[in-house]
């Protein structure tokens, strides 16, 4: 018989090899990790980032001031590895997994229950969602993992209000508002609701080394919200927001225009402010339509698996049983009933203020609460059911998607995944000095930074030449220009110029097509 530290480690075993497996290669390198990683090559070779800013808290990067956090993450690991994708994903990868942990331990802490703490550690390291963001350099995994040690330390900090958790529990909250942006929403909601459902016993416990901890958190989030109100970083929002989707304007137009005439009610109801509220329900409510989460996945292709959804189908019956039985449970405590609902509520806040929605990426914060009512209702079922006929299940429906990720997605959506450049910049590098000018496809995301990245561009060089375009519509900026490296097709190309394009590659997936013109 397994003893319960002996199946953990089995679990955490399995949770690495299906996000490390591989990994150097699958997915292919994304400009937002290669900008990451570059970034904090250049701090390594520079002190300053790809635009000769000195140790910034947010990396102007494509006009879209990336937090800080996850290239300094990065960091040592950049330095011993070198500028590698796995040198970049390395972060991400060692903290979800720990993330599985935590779960484990956070469970076990609140419900003494061995059983349904493996079983939701379980779920999650089974997890297609969280499985597919841990894989790359995902600054959205990494802001789980703080925000769940948080809660976690938090407890542990209830139980023992005397021990070191009285100030560690703060830190981990306050790490998550540098990694990511949409934890600068979601954590401080889930800070605010532990501390109103835990209000007596906060107050029971009141002193002043607690008063003290949290004055050292405010003082620590101070940084952060300077340097996003200051360097730029609302342009993000302004870029991706709600308000960047023009569609309410132009149903409010549309509904007014209808009347013939116009009173003081049908411009309320008809107003824009209206329109977008209505549109931020919709997108709040379509994360938990359950063809996303278990049929077609987020629309996107970089964040999806093809012919799926963000969770295993067998878990569908399992998740609603797990949330009938935790809501109805006379054992478990109402707070404990509240905050995972609350958990659960709180996570896609964030990414149904964006005019993409549902976005698996930033809703990501949802896949722990949804682990925990799986294995609650597994849980719940397992002395009723064969735990060898649910193994069979959950093996059959993994393979299902480990199929989907490593062998259609990378073809299906080699477009989108920026497939060829590994193997294309290479070819750029040694052919660069034969002709006046290279012309490469602006097709792709940002293709600038990927050949910053692959050629090991020296940052010093490209700090005094960086010259990014003006940011478009949605606030983003881009490079045109390296060198004699064009990162566009012009119409009429002259002579003595190597031609890379992407008509070839969309159709195949296979290759750029590459041709010179003399």
């Amino acid at each position: 018989m397994l003893t319960t530290k002996t199946k953990l480690i089995i679990i955490l075993v399995i949770a690495t090899l299906l996000r490390f497996w591989n990994i150097n290669s699958v997915p292919s390198l994304n400009p937002d990790e290669a900008a990451l990683g570059y970034n904090a090559y250049s701090l390594i070779q520079t002190g300053r980032d790809e635009h000769g800013i000195s140790w910034p808290l947010h990396f102007k990067s494509f006009s879209d001031y990336k937090p800080g956090g996850y290239v300094y993450l990065a960091l040592p690991f950049i330095k011993v590895l070198g500028l590698t994708p796995l040198a970049v994903r390395l972060p991400n990868l060692v903290l979800s997994v720990l993330t599985v942990y935590i779960l484990y331990k956070l469970v076990f802490l609140l419900f003494k229950s061995e059983t349904l703490a493996l079983y939701s550690s379980l779920v999650l390291a089974l997890s297609p969602w969280h499985i597919h963001f841990s894989r790359g350099a995902w600054e959205s995994a990494t802001s789980v993992f703080f925000i769940l040690l948080g809660i976690y330390f938090f407890y542990r900090f209830l139980d023992k209000p005397k021990s070191k958790y009285l100030f560690l529990f703060p830190l981990p909250f306050i790490a998550s508002l540098y990694v990511y942006h949409s934890a600068r929403l979601i954590a401080p909601l889930i800070v605010l609701t532990l501390f109103l459902l835990n209000l007596k016993k906060l107050l029971h416990c009141l002193s002043t080394p607690l008063i003290i901890s949290i004055i050292m958190a405010l003082l620590l989030s101070v940084p952060v919200v300077y340097s996003f109100l200051n360097s730029g970083g609302t342009t993000r929002f302004g870029g991706v927001g709600l308000f960047a989707d023009t569609g309410p304007v132009s149903r409010s137009k549309e509904l007014l225009h209808h009347h013939s005439q116009i009173n003081y009610f049908q411009k309320i109801i008809h107003n824009q402010r209206t329109q977008y509220l209505l549109s931020f329900v919709q997108k709040y409510l379509s994360h938990f339509d359950l063809n996303f989460l278990f049929i077609d996945g987020d629309a996107v292709p970089r964040s999806a698996s093809p012919e799926m959804g963000q969770m295993h189908l067998i878990e569908l019956p399992l998740l609603l049983y797990g949330l009938y039985s935790f809501i109805h449970s006379k054992k478990i405590k109402l707070n404990l009933k509240i905050f995972f609902i609350a958990y659960l509520l709180i996570s896609p806040l964030a990414s149904s203020l964006t005019f993409q929605a549902p976005s698996a990426l930033r809703a990501l914060s949802m896949v722990v609460p949804l682990s925990f009512f799986t294995a609650y209702g597994l849980y719940q079922l397992t002395p009723y059911l064969s735990t060898y006929l649910l193994i069979f299940l959950y093996l059959i429906f993994s393979l299902y998607f480990l199929d989907a990720y490593f062998i259609h997605s990378p073809q299906r959506y080699s477009f989108a995944w920026n497939r060829g450049f590994k193997e294309i910049i290479p070819l750029i590098e040694t052919e660069k000095h034969n002709y006046q000018n290279i012309y490469m496809t602006n097709k792709y995301d940002q293709p600038y930074i990927l050949y910053l990245f692959y050629s090991l561009y020296p940052p010093a060089e490209i700090q005094s030449k960086i010259n990014p375009t003006p940011p478009d519509h949605f606030g983003f900026s881009t490079v045109l220009q390296i060198d004699n490296i064009h990162f566009q097709i012009p119409e009429h190309i002259p002579s003595n110029s190597l031609v890379i394009d992407a008509d070839n590659f969309e159709k195949s997936g296979q290759s750029f097509k590459i041709y010179s013109v003399k």
